[in-house]
């Protein structure tokens, strides 16, 4: 096999450098860039506040609509270095006016009107609300606060839009999380956003410390006010988020047993019902994420399949001195260390890993200024891979300090936009997808897919893999010839090597990469990498047992199948004794399955009793 590191070429070297050194400036490195506010962007913001005081009706936020892509487009391709906060005014204002347009609301003017009497909340509203939102909710949730809670909006416009985002549901629902069997309920919105405010002073991260996007892994609790002012009271001083983990007792009897948890029993669901009654791994993440959120620390539930059975545990942003960054150690065992923890993310709905969250940490180190620079730019770039970018030849504004040579929607200068702001502040991962989307179109080099993955692999380093790992999923699976793209994997497999989940992953991709391209010998092999090194390792084994099992069928030699399948059942361990529910999470159990399965295809049924009876598989499974 070509060793990849080959095709790192030493004159790319200084341009992969800057690249790595993304997310690790000072919050003060851009202080040149926060010199009084020049005339063009003077200029900008005057024509963005008469485009959005020009709604009156909804034939008028149309026209409002039109003229302000027409600026942003402008203004995106003529502004320089230092005057990329009129990119972020009109980005903010194109968001803010489509997501009002798409609410359906039968008066935009009162709204937009509304908004505007906040603008650093129409910013950070603006740049966070995405398209998974649901806009109705989002806009009746703004409006609400503005009318209501209008000075403490003014004074915390990050949590008010994390809150529009998070708790954008049907009137009158209420916030709601799965933890097993319970699902504990939260509350209305705006009472959520006065226990933060009210709570503010005593917060442990003080809650304008905090980007929005950061700030909705602290609102979205699915607990009543009184629990989380008890949470906040008891340990606002000194969280210790680890210790809250293990603070939990854990019920033995649900486990081993199957009986009911203690905690469920009881009934009424709760933090200090959980305090009091225990549980297990789910409800001790629970319990340490609530409490985290309660102190106004983002957190999260994080989950891993391993071999033999699920576990749950708790992630949350650690501050070391004035540097933050996520911890994901608390509760999470040595045989879940090295494998891919999953997280629900509460604005999109979508599982997201525990790298892509710690990059989005990351945006907690840069100014406020930083951040809101690469969320404009990747609206930007979104816009041009989506080719509904179209400036206007001229506009009336000053071109004092204006890029010398207008950006086009070129892929050198698309990819060069989004160096030029997360070269300042990686956190914010969808700018990152951007490079994805135009390495699909098939016109990103070889030389910009070299430095691009070196990047995402530097920046990631050993404690956010998961992220550096999607990325190159999503950017390797770009290379259309098949023998360059198996070369690739070949060398991300090298980077993946101490992390068996990981580099399973890689197999397995390499597997679907043969397959697809009608080679089920090298299909094969890639698969049974994947049982022969990481039968133990993780839960990849399972698909690549099922992919094989098609091929064979496929190709009329699925006779072949039983033999692999026994061998694999002699090799995989045997799970400690447990619960039959727990049980059938584990390698063990799933491997048998098919095994049985198999069995009862070839009429071998005393065989497949026997088995079945040894993994206490139900009949009618």
């Amino acid at each position: 096999m070509i060793n990849l590191t080959c095709l790192i070429p030493s004159r790319l070297f200084p341009l992969a450098c800057s690249l790595i050194l993304i997310g690790l400036m000072s919050p003060h490195a851009d202080a040149q860039s926060r010199k009084r506010t020049d005339q063009f962007t003077k200029d900008t913001i005057a024509q963005t506040d008469a485009i959005l005081a020009s709604v009156t009706d909804r034939e008028s936020l149309k026209d409002a609509i039109s003229q302000a892509y027409q600026l942003g487009d402008y203004v995106s391709a003529h502004a320089g270095l230092r005057q990329f906060d009129a990119m972020v005014r009109t980005e903010a204002a194109i968001s803010i006016l489509e997501t009002v347009n798409m609410s359906g609301h039968r008066n935009p003017g009162a709204v937009i009107a509304a908004l505007a009497q906040s603008p650093a909340f129409l910013q950070e509203l603006g740049l966070l609300v995405d398209e998974q939102d649901n806009k109705e909710a989002v806009v009746r949730l703004a409006m609400e606060l503005m009318s209501t809670r209008g000075d403490q909006v003014n004074a915390f416009p990050a949590l008010a839009a994390a809150i529009c985002v998070v708790h954008d549901l049907p009137e009158g629902s209420k916030y709601t999380l799965r933890v097993n069997e319970n699902t504990p309920q939260g509350v209305d919105p705006i009472d959520l956003f006065d226990f933060f405010v009210n709570n503010a002073p005593t917060m442990y991260i003080a809650l304008d410390r905090l980007p929005a996007s950061s700030l909705v892994f602290v609102v979205d609790v699915a607990e009543p006010v009184d629990q989380l002012q008890w949470a906040h009271n008891t340990y606002r001083t000194s969280p210790g988020i680890g210790q809250r983990f293990f603070e939990i007792m854990y019920d033995d009897a649900h486990y081993r047993l199957g009986k009911t948890k203690r905690v469920t029993a009881a009934g009424n669901y709760s933090l200090e019902q959980i305090k009091k009654y225990g549980g297990v791994c789910a409800d001790q993440a629970y319990y340490a994420m609530s409490v985290a959120k309660a102190c106004g620390i983002p957190s999260a539930y994080v989950v891993a399949k391993g071999a033999d059975v699920s576990h749950a545990w708790v992630g949350f942003l650690e501050m070391r001195g004035r540097r933050a960054h996520w911890n994901f150690d608390a509760g999470r065992y040595p045989d879940y260390q090295n494998l891919r923890g999953n997280i629900h993310d509460p604005q999109t709905g979508a599982q997201i890993s525990d790298g892509r969250l710690g990059i989005l940490g990351t945006a907690a180190n840069a100014t406020a200024q930083q951040v809101h620079h690469v969320q404009a730019a990747r609206r930007v770039v979104d816009r041009m891979n989506a080719r509904f970018w179209r400036p206007p030849t001229s506009m009336e504004l000053d071109t004092k300090g204006n890029a010398r040579k207008p950006r086009t929607d070129s892929v050198e200068d698309r990819l060069a936009l989004l160096r030029q702001t997360l070269s300042k502040c990686a956190g914010v991962p969808g700018a990152w997808d951007e490079v994805v989307t135009i390495a699909k179109s098939g016109k990103m080099t070889q030389k910009d897919m070299d430095v691009w993955s070196r990047a995402a692999l530097q920046l990631a380093g050993r404690m956010h893999q998961d992220f550096s790992f999607d990325f190159l999923v999503e950017l390797i699976s770009t290379v259309q010839d098949p023998q360059e793209q198996h070369q690739m994997w070949e060398w991300a497999f090298g980077q993946f090597r101490a992390r068996p989940d990981l580099a399973a992953g890689v197999r397995f991709e390499q597997g679907k990469l043969w397959k697809k391209n009608n080679n089920p010998e090298y299909a094969w092999i890639a698969y049974q990498d994947v049982l022969d090194n990481f039968l133990n390792d993780g839960p990849m084994v399972d698909q690549a047992l099922s992919a094989m099992g098609k091929m064979l069928t496929k190709n009329g030699k699925r006779d072949a199948y039983l033999p692999i399948l026994e061998e694999t059942a002699r090799k995989v361990r045997r799970p400690d004794d447990m619960a039959t529910n727990f049980a059938k999470q584990s390698n063990y159990y799933k491997v048998h399955w098919r095994l049985v399965k198999e069995l009862e295809y070839h009429n071998r049924d005393s065989d497949a009793k026997r088995i079945r009876d040894m993994i206490h598989m139900p009949a009618d499974e």
